[in-house]
C-alpha cells in the first residue's frame, strides 16, 4: 500500500500532455516562473489579480499561473515534478506537503527565507506547524479554510431565532444547537433546517470537528511513515450517532438532498455548513441575506476541520539560485496579498493582516476569523489523504443508514489497520 501510489505516478508520467515547465524569459527579457494553480470559480479569479499585482510590482520577474484542473491536479504535480518538467511553484493543500517532501518533490524553503529577509512567526500558528517537516518549512501557507456555519438571515428572523439585539439566539450544547433547529423546523415546516448532503466530503468535516470537540485523540500518530492508528473509537462512535440524529432521530437534515448548496443559495434551507469559500458565493447572490458563524462549540474542546492552501517549490536540482530566490520572494509577496486573498472567502494566514483596514472592511470575514486557530490539521503522514477516503466512505454509511455507528467505525479502524501496516 505504501508505495502503489508512487508506482501509479512514474506509469502516468509519460502520459502527461503540456504539463512541461516552462522556464527561461519573455519576449521582453524578464525572468518567467511557471506556477500551477488548482482555483476554480472567485479562488481562481483572486489569485489570479494577486498574480497580475506582482507582475505590474516589478520588472525582472513575470510570473505565469496555468489552472490545472482538480481532478487530477496532484497526479499532473508528482508526476510532472519526478520527471523534471514541473512548474517552478505550486499551490498544494497543507495535508499534501508531507507526502510532496517524502518523495523528494519538495523544496525545504529556509536558507531561501533567509536569503531575502523573509521571517517565519508571523503566520497562525496551527498553520505554520503543518508545513513544518524535519525541522525545515516545506511550504509558505497563504490561508486556512474552515468549516463553519451559514444562515439564511430572513428565514431565522420569521422564525423568531434572533434575540432582541439581533444577534443569533442558539445555545451553544449539543442539546441547544438541536432545540434552535427543531424551532426552525416548527415554524417553518416548508424549509430544510440544515443543508447537508447524505455523503460526501462535508459531513465527514462535521464528524471531524465534532470528535475533536469531544476531546478525540489524533486520527494518525504525527509521524511521517512509521504511522499508528490513535484514533479514540468510542469517541468517533459518539461523534457519528450525534450527527446520525440530526439526520435520523431529529430529522432536521433531509435526506439524499442532491444540490444543498443550491437549496441554501436559493432559499430553500434555513443553514447549511461548508468551508468559508462560500462566502464569496453567497454575496455574490442576488436577494440572499446571510450570517456567517464559526462552527458552534457544542462540546468540551475547540475543534473544527479544515485546510490551509500553501505554495510550494518542487525540488528541481537544475532550478538556478536567481530562480530559487525569484520564486521564494513570489511566494512571500502572495502571503502579504492575504486581504485580495480574503475577499475568496478565506482567512489569511498572516495574522497581521486580520487588523488591516483592507481586511477589516470587507464583510463577513472579520465574524469568523477567530475560528482559524481551533481548526486540527491531519497528522504530518504520508497516509492522510488516503485515511480521508477510508473514513469518508465508511461514514456514508452511517448517514445514510445503511450501518451503525459501532459498525462503521469498526469497519474503518479495520480498513486504516490495512493502509498503515
Amino acid at each position: 500500500m505504501r508505495n502503489s501510489f508512487f508506482i501509479m505516478a512514474f506509469c502516468l508520467m509519460f502520459l502527461l500532455c503540456g504539463c512541461s515547465q516552462q522556464t527561461g524569459q519573455t519576449e521582453d527579457g524578464r525572468m518567467k516562473l511557471v506556477f500551477w494553480n488548482l482555483f476554480s470559480g472567485g479562488d481562481q479569479e483572486y489569485m489570479l489579480s494577486i498574480v497580475d499585482a506582482y507582475n505590474e510590482s516589478q520588472n525582472d520577474v513575470f510570473v505565469e499561473s496555468p489552472t490545472i484542473a482538480w481532478a487530477d491536479y496532484y497526479t499532473k504535480l508528482v508526476t510532472s515534478v519526478a520527471a523534471g518538467k514541473g512548474p517552478d511553484l505550486a499551490v498544494s493543500h497543507a495535508a499534501r506537503v508531507p507526502e510532496l517532501y517524502y518523495q523528494g518533490l519538495a523544496a525545504p524553503l529556509d536558507d531561501l527565507a533567509n536569503e531575502i529577509g523573509f521571517k517565519w512567526g508571523g503566520i497562525t500558528q496551527n498553520v505554520e506547524e503543518s508545513i513544518v517537516l524535519d525541522g525545515n518549512h516545506y511550504a509558505i501557507p497563504i490561508d486556512t479554510h474552515p468549516f463553519i456555519l451559514y444562515l439564511n438571515k430572513e428565514l431565522v428572523t420569521e422564525a423568531g431565532l434572533l434575540d432582541e439585539n439581533g444577534n443569533v439566539a442558539m445555545e451553544e450544547t449539543p442539546e441547544g444547537f438541536i432545540d434552535f433547529f427543531t424551532k426552525a423546523k416548527k415554524a417553518l415546516p416548508q424549509k430544510f433546517p440544515i443543508a447537508m448532503s447524505s455523503t460526501g466530503v462535508d459531513p465527514y468535516r462535521w464528524w471531524w470537528a465534532v470528535y475533536f470537540q469531544m476531546g478525540g485523540t489524533p486520527m494518525l500518530s504525527d509521524d511521517l511513515t512509521e504511522t499508528e492508528i490513535t484514533m479514540d473509537r468510542e469517541i468517533a462512535i459518539k461523534a457519528a450517532t450525534y450527527l446520525k440524529s440530526l439526520y435520523h432521530e431529529h430529522e432536521l437534515i433531509p435526506p439524499n438532498l442532491g444540490d444543498f448548496y443550491q437549496s441554501f443559495q436559493s432559499g430553500k434551507a434555513v443553514s447549511m455548513l461548508t468551508g468559508v469559500w462560500a462566502t464569496g458565493i453567497w454575496e455574490q447572490t442576488e436577494g440572499l441575506e446571510f450570517i456567517p458563524l464559526p462552527l458552534p462549540q457544542l462540546f468540551e474542546q475547540p475543534g473544527d476541520f479544515g485546510g490551509s492552501h500553501t505554495i510550494v517549490m518542487p525540488a528541481d536540482p537544475d532550478m538556478s539560485p536567481e530562480r530559487k530566490r525569484a520564486g521564494m520572494e513570489f511566494m512571500a509577496f502572495v502571503l502579504d496579498q492575504g486581504a485580495e486573498w480574503a475577499k475568496a472567502g478565506h482567512i489569511p494566514a498572516k495574522t497581521s493582516i486580520l487588523q488591516e483596514d483592507a481586511y477589516l472592511e470587507q464583510p463577513y470575514r472579520s465574524s469568523y476569523a477567530e475560528v482559524a486557530q481551533n481548526v486540527v490539521f491531519p497528522s504530518k503522514t504520508i497516509y492522510a489523504g488516503a485515511a480521508q477516503t477510508i473514513m469518508q466512505r465508511n461514514l456514508d454509511l452511517i448517514w445514510t443508514n445503511n450501518a451503525s455507528p459501532e459498525e462503521a467505525i469498526d469497519i474503518m479502524i479495520d480498513e486504516l489497520e490495512v493502509l498503515v501496516p
